[in-house]
């Protein structure tokens, strides 16, 4: 029986360890940048965009497809960064 409890509260404690990993995990913030850094997107950990900035030069120089291209980038960035930083739980 005591082993039984032990193993127990070593299940517990993986539980509550994973838990608090993934909640500092999931409120972290991650960036992209594309166009020399003149584009930025934030995404969340579950790759939400949550803000999108685009300088004013961005905007006047490229063309509308070049300008969505590097948006993209920015965005796909701040995902693979945000998925890269995903704890690996045993």
């Amino acid at each position: 029986m005591d082993e039984a409890m032990a193993r127990l509260d070593e299940i517990l404690s993986s539980a509550r360890r994973a838990e608090e990993t993934a909640a500092q995990w999931s409120a972290r913030r991650f960036t992209g940048r594309a166009d020399g850094g003149r584009i930025v997107a934030t995404t969340d950990a579950l790759g939400v965009l949550l803000d999108l900035s685009i300088h004013p030069l961005s905007r006047s120089r490229l063309d509308a497809r070049r300008l969505a291209d590097e948006i993209l980038s920015a965005i796909t960035r701040a995902e693979r960064d945000a998925e890269s930083a995903m704890p690996r739980l045993p």
